[in-house]
């Protein structure tokens, strides 16, 4: 065992996965700044305080994560910023610990191994700092595998429908959460006992299969065009596909046009499993070796509900990089979530094959957990302070030029005011209209030199928020005739 015993009884892996989760939260929100997606679901959630729903989705598409973090706000009386992080936390420390739940449920020894795993796995655990939907997906999809384990020792009606409201409820915040039926249905497929197999089915699949026809139907039928629904269904159009594969052959050599399509699939598929391995970082190692070990298969036979749902939602990954040729490595998170039962396996052989390493597997696991939530980069802070010189320094924002929405933000102003970032010929056009009395301008390390083009455009510095790196926030004015 690596946790020395008696232990008090209230300290178990369930506990202990969520403590360690909050915690995990805590560190990573000391210093850090909101991200942008986290600014868009702040203003949405205040949009919803102010309009309603209707408000709310003119703002975003799928606003329920806004929405939720609007009621936080409402019940708690905590600012949305404060609620939005809070939620997230509790997202998160709820994962984890029905993780470490239905894994221990049916392989104990693997409770510790499996808390170990959660919280120190790179893809799922390095993006506490930031305000996203898919912790609230992540929540719901445990839920539902949580109860779904209950479920398949005692099935009922009420068991099934529970399930599937916990997977509806995850897909309010990501709709491809609903892609994960079919892994309820190939679990029963494969594990059911023989005579129960199409009771089971019925249960488990039959409201979702009817739901994913009607989807489809309307879909087809041309009575469902609009939302992200519609939007991701269109991913598999194979239309989108040709296009792109037309447009890559024009770039092609001559020889190499008539193979443009197996290029763009292959050259797409291939990011799901480059970005996967990155983001399991070093606990690719303890998969690896339980397959190297031979235990691969009692392993998937012991959790085959986590290994069908790794294997839909890669399904669904590839589907996305085929349509957008684009993986952001936080879409990883269900398939590295699933496989969390296979890497604590493959710890907890290593333990076993090589005792004295033990301690070093749990130092190697905490070392992990820390490194991604504890940050050596400069952050974001130039965006912070820039936005608070704005707030007591400028009086109105008539007339106010501004290209960075996370100055925007931390200064309090609305996002509508912002303009597309580093449109330099547009910039030069309006500081020669006069319609603006300062330029707040975003700028990055990777952008051209900008110190005299702002000279030429007849721009004086009047605040510089710059990092080591080089990227700045400047706060210009249009020069006097005296200083042209």
């Amino acid at each position: 065992m690596l946790i020395p015993k008696p232990l008090p009884r209230w300290l178990t892996p369930v506990t202990v996965a969520f403590a360690g989760s909050l915690l995990l939260s805590l560190v990573t929100r000391l210093g850090s700044t909101i991200n942008r997606d986290g600014m868009l679901y702040i203003g949405t959630a205040q949009a919803f305080l102010d309009g309603g729903f209707a408000a709310a989705k003119a703002l975003f598409a799928w606003p329920f994560l806004s929405i939720a973090i609007a009621l936080v706000s409402r019940l708690t009386g905590f600012g949305l910023e404060t609620s939005a992080y809070l939620l997230n936390a509790i997202f998160m420390a709820g994962a984890c610990a029905l993780m470490v739940s239905c894994i221990s449920r049916r392989s104990p020894e693997l409770a510790w191994m499996t808390c170990l795993t959660v919280l120190a796995l790179p893809g799922v655990n390095e993006y506490r700092n930031e305000l996203l939907r898919e912790f609230g997906c992540w929540f719901f999809v445990m839920l539902a595998w949580w109860i779904a384990g209950r479920w398949d020792e005692r099935p009922s009606w009420l068991g099934s429908v529970a399930i599937q409201s916990a997977l509806g409820a995850a897909a309010l915040f990501r709709p491809e959460a609903l892609a994960l039926f079919p892994a309820l249905i190939a679990w029963q497929i494969f594990s059911a006992p023989q005579g129960e197999r199409v009771r089971r089915l019925a249960m488990i699949g039959l409201l979702p299969t009817l739901g994913g026809a009607l989807l489809v139907s309307a879909y087809l039928g041309g009575r469902l065009t609009d939302g992200r629904i519609a939007a991701d269904l269109g991913r598999l159009r194979v239309s989108h596909f040709d296009a792109k594969s037309a447009a890559l052959a024009g770039a092609l050599i001559e020889y190499a046009r008539g193979q443009a399509g197996t290029i763009l699939l292959f050259g797409s598929l291939a990011l799901v499993p480059i970005k996967l391995i990155q983001k399991f970082g070093l606990l690719l190692l303890p998969l690896a070796y339980l397959f190297v070990a031979g235990e691969g298969r009692a392993v998937l036979q012991r959790h085959p509900l986590f290994a069908w749902g790794a294997i839909v939602h890669a399904l669904v990954l590839a589907v996305f990089v085929l349509d957008l040729q684009f993986l952001a490595g936080r879409y990883t998170g269900l398939v590295l979530l699933m496989a969390t039962p296979f890497v604590a396996s493959g710890l907890l052989l290593l333990s076993r094959r090589f005792p004295r390493w033990r301690m070093a597997v749990v130092a190697v696991c905490i070392s992990l957990a820390a490194a991604n939530v504890i940050s050596t980069g400069q952050g974001k802070g130039h965006f912070v302070d820039a936005g608070k010189w704005l707030a007591a320094n400028v009086d109105g924002t008539t007339r106010i030029y501004i290209d960075s929405g996370r100055t925007a933000y931390h200064a309090g102003w609305s996002n509508k005011l912002v303009q597309e970032r580093n449109r330099r010929d547009e910039i030069g056009k309006a500081a020669t209209t006069g319609n603006h009395d300062l330029f707040v301008l975003e700028i990055s390390r990777k952008d051209p030199p900008w110190e005299s083009w702002l000279q030429q455009t007849g721009l004086r510095v009047v605040q510089r928020f710059e990092l080591r790196n080089g990227d700045a926030v400047i706060i210009a004015r249009r020069a006097s005739e005296g200083e042209r």
